[in-house]
Protein backbone atom coordinates (compact mmCIF):
# COMPACT_ATOMS: atom_id res chain seq x y z
CA UNK A 1 0.00 0.00 0.00
CA UNK A 2 1.16 3.38 -0.34
CA UNK A 3 2.04 5.73 2.59
CA UNK A 4 4.18 8.68 3.01
CA UNK A 5 7.05 8.31 5.47
CA UNK A 6 9.78 10.13 7.95
CA UNK A 7 12.32 7.82 6.28
CA UNK A 8 15.42 9.79 7.38
CA UNK A 9 15.73 12.83 10.26
CA UNK A 10 16.30 16.05 9.09
CA UNK A 11 15.24 15.26 5.40
CA UNK A 12 11.65 15.46 3.54
CA UNK A 13 9.04 12.59 3.75
CA UNK A 14 9.06 10.24 0.97
CA UNK A 15 5.99 8.42 -0.39
CA UNK A 16 7.09 4.36 -0.28
CA UNK A 17 4.70 1.32 -0.54
CA UNK A 18 4.69 -1.07 2.37
CA UNK A 19 2.74 -3.80 2.99
CA UNK A 20 -0.30 -3.83 4.11
CA UNK A 21 -0.92 -4.25 7.77
CA UNK A 22 -2.78 -7.33 9.43
CA UNK A 23 -4.76 -6.77 12.48
CA UNK A 24 -4.38 -9.44 15.35
CA UNK A 25 -7.07 -10.39 17.31
CA UNK A 26 -8.01 -7.71 19.61
CA UNK A 27 -7.26 -5.04 16.69
CA UNK A 28 -8.80 -2.62 14.01
CA UNK A 29 -7.84 -2.05 10.69
CA UNK A 30 -9.02 0.97 9.39
CA UNK A 31 -9.23 2.06 6.07
CA UNK A 32 -7.97 5.62 6.62
CA UNK A 33 -10.36 8.76 5.22
CA UNK A 34 -8.01 11.47 6.93
CA UNK A 35 -5.16 12.23 8.51
CA UNK A 36 -5.05 16.21 10.34
CA UNK A 37 -1.61 17.54 9.85
CA UNK A 38 0.07 19.02 12.96
CA UNK A 39 3.58 21.19 13.35
CA UNK A 40 5.00 18.83 15.64
CA UNK A 41 5.26 16.71 12.07
CA UNK A 42 7.58 19.56 10.67
CA UNK A 43 9.22 19.45 13.95
CA UNK A 44 10.16 16.11 13.53
CA UNK A 45 10.82 15.61 9.97
CA UNK A 46 13.09 19.22 10.67
CA UNK A 47 14.86 16.87 13.86
CA UNK A 48 18.95 16.64 12.93
CA UNK A 49 20.18 13.03 14.45
CA UNK A 50 20.16 12.92 18.05
CA UNK A 51 18.60 16.14 18.83
CA UNK A 52 16.17 16.32 21.21
CA UNK A 53 12.98 15.86 21.85
CA UNK A 54 12.33 13.43 18.90
CA UNK A 55 15.11 12.30 17.68
CA UNK A 56 17.02 11.39 20.78
CA UNK A 57 14.06 9.65 22.18
CA UNK A 58 12.84 7.48 18.48
CA UNK A 59 14.23 5.52 15.79
CA UNK A 60 13.23 7.27 11.75
CA UNK A 61 11.53 5.53 9.63
CA UNK A 62 7.99 5.36 10.29
CA UNK A 63 4.51 6.53 8.24
CA UNK A 64 3.64 9.71 10.00
CA UNK A 65 -0.32 11.47 10.80
CA UNK A 66 -1.30 11.06 14.30
CA UNK A 67 -4.44 12.39 14.07
CA UNK A 68 -6.34 10.16 12.04
CA UNK A 69 -10.16 8.99 10.83
CA UNK A 70 -11.45 6.25 8.91
CA UNK A 71 -13.75 3.33 8.19
CA UNK A 72 -13.21 0.21 9.74
CA UNK A 73 -12.45 -2.46 7.38
CA UNK A 74 -11.43 -5.36 8.85
CA UNK A 75 -12.40 -6.64 12.54
CA UNK A 76 -9.74 -9.14 14.88
CA UNK A 77 -11.57 -12.16 16.25
CA UNK A 78 -11.95 -10.49 19.91
CA UNK A 79 -13.63 -7.53 18.41
CA UNK A 80 -17.33 -7.81 18.03
CA UNK A 81 -18.76 -4.51 19.17
CA UNK A 82 -17.61 -2.74 16.06
CA UNK A 83 -19.00 -3.48 12.15
CA UNK A 84 -17.33 -2.98 9.00
CA UNK A 85 -18.09 0.06 7.79
CA UNK A 86 -18.56 1.90 10.69
CA UNK A 87 -16.52 5.52 10.78
CA UNK A 88 -13.73 5.44 13.62
CA UNK A 89 -11.26 7.86 15.09
CA UNK A 90 -8.18 6.60 16.94
CA UNK A 91 -6.53 8.06 19.56
CA UNK A 92 -3.44 9.58 19.79
CA UNK A 93 -1.79 8.32 22.46
CA UNK A 94 -1.03 4.45 23.12
CA UNK A 95 -1.34 3.51 26.49
CA UNK A 96 -0.18 -0.04 27.95
CA UNK A 97 -3.06 -0.03 30.68
CA UNK A 98 -1.15 -1.63 33.57
CA UNK A 99 1.20 1.44 34.68
CA UNK A 100 0.37 3.15 37.71
CA UNK A 101 -0.79 6.73 35.46
CA UNK A 102 -3.25 3.77 33.01
CA UNK A 103 -4.48 2.21 36.28
CA UNK A 104 -4.84 6.13 37.63
CA UNK A 105 -7.37 7.08 34.24
CA UNK A 106 -4.54 8.97 33.13
CA UNK A 107 -3.07 7.41 29.79
CA UNK A 108 -1.79 9.60 28.62
CA UNK A 109 1.30 9.59 31.32
CA UNK A 110 1.78 5.87 30.32
CA UNK A 111 4.86 5.28 31.41
CA UNK A 112 5.62 1.87 28.85
CA UNK A 113 4.92 4.52 25.66
CA UNK A 114 7.13 7.77 27.26
CA UNK A 115 10.57 8.75 25.86
CA UNK A 116 11.85 11.88 27.77
CA UNK A 117 10.00 14.31 27.09
CA UNK A 118 7.92 12.86 24.59
CA UNK A 119 5.19 10.44 24.26
CA UNK A 120 5.77 7.81 21.44
CA UNK A 121 2.89 6.31 19.14
CA UNK A 122 1.50 6.39 15.50
CA UNK A 123 3.05 8.94 13.61
CA UNK A 124 5.93 9.13 16.09
CA UNK A 125 7.94 6.82 16.19
CA UNK A 126 5.24 4.11 15.38
CA UNK A 127 3.15 3.99 11.74
CA UNK A 128 0.40 6.52 11.87
CA UNK A 129 -2.03 7.29 9.32
CA UNK A 130 -0.75 8.59 6.23
CA UNK A 131 -0.92 5.51 4.61
CA UNK A 132 -3.78 3.42 2.81
CA UNK A 133 -4.68 1.70 5.74
CA UNK A 134 -4.04 1.76 9.70
CA UNK A 135 -3.90 -0.75 12.46
CA UNK A 136 -4.87 0.12 16.14
CA UNK A 137 -5.74 -1.85 19.21
CA UNK A 138 -10.12 -1.98 19.67
CA UNK A 139 -9.34 -0.11 23.19
CA UNK A 140 -7.93 3.46 21.26
CA UNK A 141 -10.79 3.32 18.70
CA UNK A 142 -13.84 5.63 19.13
CA UNK A 143 -16.85 4.68 17.09
CA UNK A 144 -18.54 8.37 15.73
CA UNK A 145 -21.36 5.72 13.89
CA UNK A 146 -22.44 5.36 10.71
CA UNK A 147 -24.29 8.96 9.22
CA UNK A 148 -20.67 10.51 10.00
CA UNK A 149 -18.05 11.62 7.14
CA UNK A 150 -14.97 11.58 9.74
CA UNK A 151 -13.01 13.76 7.95
CA UNK A 152 -14.26 16.23 10.04
CA UNK A 153 -13.49 14.36 12.91
CA UNK A 154 -9.45 14.23 12.17
CA UNK A 155 -8.34 17.06 13.64
CA UNK A 156 -10.56 16.37 17.03
CA UNK A 157 -8.34 13.39 17.46
CA UNK A 158 -5.26 15.53 18.45
CA UNK A 159 -5.52 19.61 18.30
CA UNK A 160 -8.83 19.82 19.70
CA UNK A 161 -8.46 16.80 22.44
CA UNK A 162 -5.19 18.06 23.40
CA UNK A 163 -6.80 21.74 23.86
CA UNK A 164 -9.58 20.17 25.76
CA UNK A 165 -7.55 18.50 27.94
CA UNK A 166 -5.74 21.57 29.17
CA UNK A 167 -8.80 23.85 30.03
CA UNK A 168 -10.12 20.51 31.52
CA UNK A 169 -7.17 20.81 33.88
CA UNK A 170 -8.23 24.29 35.04
CA UNK A 171 -12.04 24.76 34.27
CA UNK A 172 -12.93 24.17 37.99
CA UNK A 173 -11.33 27.24 38.64
CA UNK A 174 -13.31 29.19 36.02
CA UNK A 175 -16.16 30.43 38.11
CA UNK A 176 -18.32 33.65 36.94
CA UNK A 177 -16.09 36.78 37.22
CA UNK A 178 -12.89 34.96 36.54
CA UNK A 179 -11.01 35.32 33.22
CA UNK A 180 -8.72 32.93 30.94
CA UNK A 181 -6.40 33.62 28.70
CA UNK A 182 -6.05 31.99 25.37
CA UNK A 183 -2.08 32.70 23.83
CA UNK A 184 -1.57 31.53 20.57
CA UNK A 185 -4.67 30.93 18.58
CA UNK A 186 -3.34 28.45 16.05
CA UNK A 187 -5.16 25.09 15.82
CA UNK A 188 -4.89 24.32 19.09
CA UNK A 189 -6.02 27.89 20.46
CA UNK A 190 -9.08 28.18 18.36
CA UNK A 191 -10.29 25.12 20.12
CA UNK A 192 -9.34 26.23 23.24
CA UNK A 193 -11.35 29.67 23.42
CA UNK A 194 -14.39 27.32 22.30
CA UNK A 195 -14.08 24.93 25.03
CA UNK A 196 -13.35 27.67 27.80
CA UNK A 197 -16.59 29.03 26.53
CA UNK A 198 -18.67 25.92 26.72
CA UNK A 199 -17.30 24.66 29.68
CA UNK A 200 -17.70 28.08 31.85
CA UNK A 201 -18.74 31.72 32.33
CA UNK A 202 -15.16 32.87 32.26
CA UNK A 203 -14.03 36.06 30.57
CA UNK A 204 -11.63 35.30 27.20
CA UNK A 205 -9.24 36.61 26.28
CA UNK A 206 -6.99 35.78 22.92
CA UNK A 207 -3.27 36.36 22.17
CA UNK A 208 -1.84 36.28 19.35
CA UNK A 209 0.42 37.84 16.60
CA UNK A 210 -1.50 37.62 14.31
CA UNK A 211 -4.69 40.08 13.38
CA UNK A 212 -6.10 37.68 11.17
CA UNK A 213 -6.17 35.01 14.11
CA UNK A 214 -7.76 37.40 16.45
CA UNK A 215 -10.10 38.18 14.13
CA UNK A 216 -11.20 34.14 14.14
CA UNK A 217 -10.70 34.23 18.25
CA UNK A 218 -13.81 36.79 18.28
CA UNK A 219 -15.35 34.45 15.92
CA UNK A 220 -15.78 31.65 17.95
CA UNK A 221 -16.11 33.56 21.59
CA UNK A 222 -13.12 35.87 22.28
CA UNK A 223 -14.47 38.49 24.36
CA UNK A 224 -10.91 40.44 24.24
CA UNK A 225 -8.47 40.00 21.30
CA UNK A 226 -4.81 41.27 22.21
CA UNK A 227 -1.87 41.53 19.76
CA UNK A 228 1.42 40.65 21.00
CA UNK A 229 4.50 40.82 18.96
CA UNK A 230 7.46 38.49 20.15
CA UNK A 231 10.59 40.99 20.74
CA UNK A 232 13.26 38.52 22.80
CA UNK A 233 13.25 36.63 25.55
CA UNK A 234 10.85 39.32 27.96
CA UNK A 235 8.42 40.00 24.88
CA UNK A 236 9.96 43.19 24.05
CA UNK A 237 7.78 46.89 24.42
CA UNK A 238 4.68 45.05 22.48
CA UNK A 239 5.00 42.28 24.96
CA UNK A 240 5.06 44.67 27.86
CA UNK A 241 1.81 46.43 26.14
CA UNK A 242 -0.25 43.20 25.47
CA UNK A 243 0.64 42.50 29.44
CA UNK A 244 -0.56 46.47 30.55
CA UNK A 245 -3.53 45.85 28.15
CA UNK A 246 -4.76 42.36 29.94
CA UNK A 247 -3.55 44.16 33.27
CA UNK A 248 -5.92 46.89 32.64
CA UNK A 249 -8.78 44.89 31.21
CA UNK A 250 -9.08 42.71 34.72
CA UNK A 251 -8.39 46.07 36.73
CA UNK A 252 -5.07 45.05 37.91
CA UNK A 253 -6.10 41.95 39.18
CA UNK A 254 -4.64 39.18 36.64
CA UNK A 255 -6.32 36.18 34.76
CA UNK A 256 -7.08 33.17 36.71
CA UNK A 257 -6.21 30.49 34.09
CA UNK A 258 -3.52 31.48 31.43
CA UNK A 259 -3.23 28.54 28.62
CA UNK A 260 -0.23 28.96 26.40
CA UNK A 261 -0.37 27.29 23.03
CA UNK A 262 3.30 28.87 21.48
CA UNK A 263 5.41 27.88 25.16
CA UNK A 264 8.12 30.88 23.62
CA UNK A 265 10.47 32.34 26.26
CA UNK A 266 8.41 35.26 25.93
CA UNK A 267 4.62 34.41 25.80
CA UNK A 268 5.64 32.60 29.09
CA UNK A 269 7.17 35.24 30.38
CA UNK A 270 4.06 37.03 29.62
CA UNK A 271 1.75 34.74 31.16
CA UNK A 272 3.66 34.93 34.60
CA UNK A 273 2.96 38.99 34.22
CA UNK A 274 -0.46 38.51 34.18
CA UNK A 275 -0.70 36.16 36.48
CA UNK A 276 -3.24 36.47 39.36
CA UNK A 277 -2.87 34.86 43.12
CA UNK A 278 -3.64 31.07 43.28
CA UNK A 279 -4.17 30.96 39.17
CA UNK A 280 -2.67 28.33 37.00
CA UNK A 281 -0.41 28.54 33.83
CA UNK A 282 -0.84 25.85 31.53
CA UNK A 283 1.97 25.16 29.09
CA UNK A 284 1.23 22.99 26.14
CA UNK A 285 3.24 24.58 23.35
CA UNK A 286 6.69 23.12 22.55
CA UNK A 287 8.35 26.10 20.96
CA UNK A 288 12.35 24.67 20.80
CA UNK A 289 14.09 26.65 23.67
CA UNK A 290 11.11 28.32 25.52
CA UNK A 291 11.31 28.34 29.20
CA UNK A 292 10.52 30.28 31.62
CA UNK A 293 12.16 31.25 35.64
CA UNK A 294 10.05 31.24 38.38
CA UNK A 295 10.53 32.93 41.72
CA UNK A 296 9.13 35.44 44.12
CA UNK A 297 8.35 38.18 42.43
CA UNK A 298 8.33 36.99 38.85
CA UNK A 299 5.12 35.61 38.67
CA UNK A 300 1.51 35.99 41.33
CA UNK A 301 1.86 34.42 44.61
CA UNK A 302 0.57 30.64 45.00
CA UNK A 303 -0.05 30.75 41.21
CA UNK A 304 0.58 27.27 39.68
CA UNK A 305 2.76 26.20 36.93
CA UNK A 306 1.72 23.21 34.96
CA UNK A 307 2.71 21.33 31.85
CA UNK A 308 -0.44 19.67 30.26
CA UNK A 309 0.56 16.40 28.22
CA UNK A 310 -1.82 15.42 25.26
CA UNK A 311 -5.44 13.68 26.24
CA UNK A 312 -7.14 10.77 27.57
CA UNK A 313 -9.61 8.77 25.61
CA UNK A 314 -12.50 9.79 27.41
CA UNK A 315 -11.46 13.58 26.85
CA UNK A 316 -11.53 12.06 22.96
CA UNK A 317 -15.31 10.60 23.50
CA UNK A 318 -16.73 14.01 24.90
CA UNK A 319 -15.10 16.28 22.24
CA UNK A 320 -16.45 13.92 19.28
CA UNK A 321 -19.71 14.25 21.32
CA UNK A 322 -19.50 18.41 21.23
CA UNK A 323 -19.13 18.20 17.51
CA UNK A 324 -22.21 15.49 17.01
CA UNK A 325 -23.80 18.11 18.73
CA UNK A 326 -22.93 21.02 16.24
CA UNK A 327 -21.09 22.66 18.95
CA UNK A 328 -17.61 23.10 18.00
CA UNK A 329 -16.54 25.19 14.24
CA UNK A 330 -14.37 22.92 12.66
CA UNK A 331 -12.03 24.33 10.24
CA UNK A 332 -10.92 21.90 7.40
CA UNK A 333 -8.98 22.36 4.92
CA UNK A 334 -8.87 19.37 2.24
CA UNK A 335 -5.57 17.74 0.20
CA UNK A 336 -5.23 15.06 -1.74
CA UNK A 337 -2.61 11.99 -0.73
CA UNK A 338 -0.62 13.26 -3.35
CA UNK A 339 -0.48 16.59 -2.02
CA UNK A 340 1.49 15.94 1.77
CA UNK A 341 4.06 17.87 0.82
CA UNK A 342 2.20 20.76 -0.74
CA UNK A 343 -0.08 20.79 2.39
CA UNK A 344 3.15 20.04 4.78
CA UNK A 345 4.72 23.16 2.93
CA UNK A 346 1.32 25.43 3.04
CA UNK A 347 1.42 24.85 7.29
CA UNK A 348 5.30 25.64 7.33
CA UNK A 349 4.19 28.74 5.88
CA UNK A 350 0.93 29.45 8.62
CA UNK A 351 -1.23 29.67 5.73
Amino acid sequence: MKAFKLVHWGQPGQYVDIPKPKPGPNDVLIRMRAAGLCRSDLDMLDSQPGSAPYAESVDSNYVLGHENAGYVAELGANVTDLAVGEAVVVHHMPHCGNCRPCTDGMENHCQAFKRGAIATGRGCGGDGGLAEFLVAPRTEVISVGFEVDPVDYAPLTDAAVTAYHAVQTAVQRLKPGTSAAIIGIGGLGTYGVQFVKLLSAAQVYAVDTSEERLKVAREVGADSAILFREGGADGGADGQKAGDEIMELTRGRGVDVIIDFVGSSSTLQLAARISRARGRIVQVGMHPGGALEVGWGRLATSCEFAISLGSTRQDLREVCELARQGKLRIDVQKFGFDQIPEAYEKLRRGS
